[in-house]
This record gives structure tokens, C-alpha cells and sequence, in this order.
């Protein structure tokens, strides 16, 4: 896969998932935290929101890397979305088996398959 075909999806998906909990706060805090009220509430949005900023400044810098024509620039950024992405899944995962979280189905297999692609697509510029 190219570096700029993984980019867009990688940019793509950041936006789908910024874009609903910019517009569905609530649901994705109470999907996530079924036993919350008053003030949890309150707090779980607030957290939903500022995740919705910084996913969408990752959309953004993803979207404008598919620009890079330098292999070795797009070698760089491919590493760091990878290693990004791995982590992101990683907490992701443990969050649900070791601190009950629930719902986190969607963003297990998003952010995993961005992290596969980054790294397949980044192991193909290695080559």
C-alpha cells in the first residue's frame, strides 16, 4: 500500500472518530461508563470533547503528510503514525481487560488496522 493511500485512510478514520464525539458526547461516555451520573457526566463529555481536538489535529497532520514526496520523509512519518497508532491500541486494549471499560470494540479494530497499514506500508519504503 502507498504512503499516501495509508495517510488518507489514517486521516480519514481520525476524522470519523473525531467528528462523533465531537457530535455524541454523552452516548460515548455513558456506552462507556454505563454507572455514571451528575458531575461523571459532565467530566466524561468534557474528556470526549478534548479528544475530539486532538484526534482531529492527528487527521490534519496525517491529510497534509500525504503531500511528502521525499521517501524519507514519508519513511518518518509512517514510523511515528505506526508507533502512534500501536500504543494508542495497546492502551486501548488494556483499558478494556484490565480497568472494565466497556464499548471500545471500535476503537480496538480502527486503530489497530491504521497501526497495520502504517507499518506494512512503512516496511515497504524500508525496502
Amino acid at each position: 500500500m502507498s504512503p499516501k493511500l495509508t495517510f488518507t485512510i489514517g486521516s480519514a478514520i481520525t476524522f470519523f472518530f473525531s467528528a462523533a464525539f465531537f457530535v455524541a458526547p454523552e452516548f460515548f461516555t455513558m456506552t462507556a461508563f454505563p454507572a455514571a451520573k451528575g458531575f461523571a457526566i459532565d467530566v466524561g463529555m468534557t474528556m470526549r470533547y478534548l479528544l475530539a481536538a486532538t484526534m482531529f489535529g492527528v487527521c490534519c497532520l496525517l491529510f497534509q503528510a500525504r503531500n511528502l514526496e521525499r521517501e524519507s520523509d514519508q519513511e518518518n512519518v509512517l514510523l511515528g503514525a505506526a508507533i502512534g497508532f500501536t500504543v494508542v491500541c495497546a492502551t486501548i486494549l488494556y483499558v478494556t481487560f484490565f480497568r472494565g471499560l466497556d464499548g471500545s470494540i471500535p476503537p480496538i479494530v480502527t486503530t489497530g488496522l491504521i497501526a497495520v497499514l502504517s507499518w506494512v506500508s512503512w516496511a515497504k519504503t524500508k525496502s
